[in-house]
């Protein structure tokens, strides 16, 4: 009978949980993009967005919030009320990066967050000014080398930024850091010749790369992208080392229930292998890599602490 009580009290507790899924969603949901207007993160989430709440039936609103590399939207999100109704899109700056890059960070990666699920992945690539003499990598480092500081790189994430220092150290060179407040300004500028390099994701670069308007030297994917089936990888450059990723998720705040969750993960799966979407998103470089809440959940762990020993070896410091 003591069993029983037990058993008729858990269903009673899980009862409005249940039910509250089921009503899910009410009202319109706010996606959070903590990255400018026009990034590879900015560009997957507005598709996502569309084709998410038709499946909810409902309209999910994408608002940037941006500033302190994504920190500042990313914190807004962890600060929401906890019932499905506000979203982030996060990935490898704002949960990885920033974490081991900014001293006064304000929202913990792990905690803070309710994981949904992945988004997928996408290369970042080097590019050059279209107009710039180098066309190898080993042009750039020769340069590089015999002027000493005078080349620079620009960022615009917590990703660029480590791969920068990555490749001043693989390559013994001394590169001057620019950093930006997002892509679309630092690739008007590695256009225009005010700054010489700048690791950036394809996405938001693949109308400049078609056009001739920059070049891509290397990605840093482990194999060739078929975005760019012409350009090398760094280590078939011969700057190799640990691959580095950029990758989106999706995430609610902690303790968002978690009826609502897999509500919300089931919709992500099924949004993500729709073909047009999927055809849509590689257009831009972005391959759809869906993943269940507690395998991303890992993921993004493991990204932490991959991040901890990658900025240590670059020689980065929270700042």
């Amino acid at each position: 009978m003591r069993l029983l009580g037990i058993l008729v009290a858990a269903l009673a507790l899980l009862s409005p949980l249940t039910t509250r899924a089921q009503e899910y969603p009410r009202h319109y949901i706010t996606l959070i993009v903590p990255l400018a207007p026009g990034s590879g993160t900015d560009a997957i989430a507005r598709l996502v967005a569309a084709k998410l709440g038709d499946v909810l039936g409902t309209q999910i609103v994408v608002e940037n919030k941006v500033g302190a590399n994504g920190a500042i939207g990313t914190t807004a999100a962890a600060r929401a009320a906890p019932d499905g109704y506000t979203l982030l899109v996060g990935g490898t700056t704002t949960h990885a990066g920033n974490p081991n890059l900014m001293k006064h960070i304000t929202y913990n990666p792990v905690t803070d967050f309710a994981p949904i699920g992945q988004l997928g992945v996408y290369p970042y690539a080097l590019l050059v000014s279209g107009k710039s003499n180098y066309t190898t990598m080993a042009q750039l480092v020769a340069a590089a080398k015999a002027k000493p500081g005078a080349l620079s790189f620009g960022y615009a994430n917590a990703l660029g930024q480590l791969s920068g220092e990555m490749l001043k150290q693989r390559a013994g060179i001394d590169l001057t850091a620019v950093a930006y407040r997002g892509s679309p300004q630092a690739i008007t500028d590695i256009i225009g010749g005010r700054v010489t390099m700048m690791f950036v994701d394809t996405t938001p670069a693949t109308a400049q790369i078609q056009a001739g308007t920059v070049k891509a030297l290397a990605v840093t994917t482990e194999h060739r992208t078929d975005l760019l089936p012409n350009v090398p990888t760094m280590a078939e450059a011969g700057l190799g080392g640990p691959r580095v990723e950029a990758w989106n998720g999706l995430f609610a705040p902690a303790k968002t229930p978690r009826p609502i969750i897999d509500k919300l993960s089931a919709a992500l799966t099924q949004v993500l292998s729709q073909p047009d979407l999927k055809k849509q998103m590689e257009a831009i470089g972005f391959e759809a890599e869906p993943s269940p809440p507690d395998v991303f959940g890992q993921r993004v762990a493991d990204e932490v602490a991959l991040w901890a020993t990658l900025t240590k070896q670059a020689g980065l410091e929270p700042e």
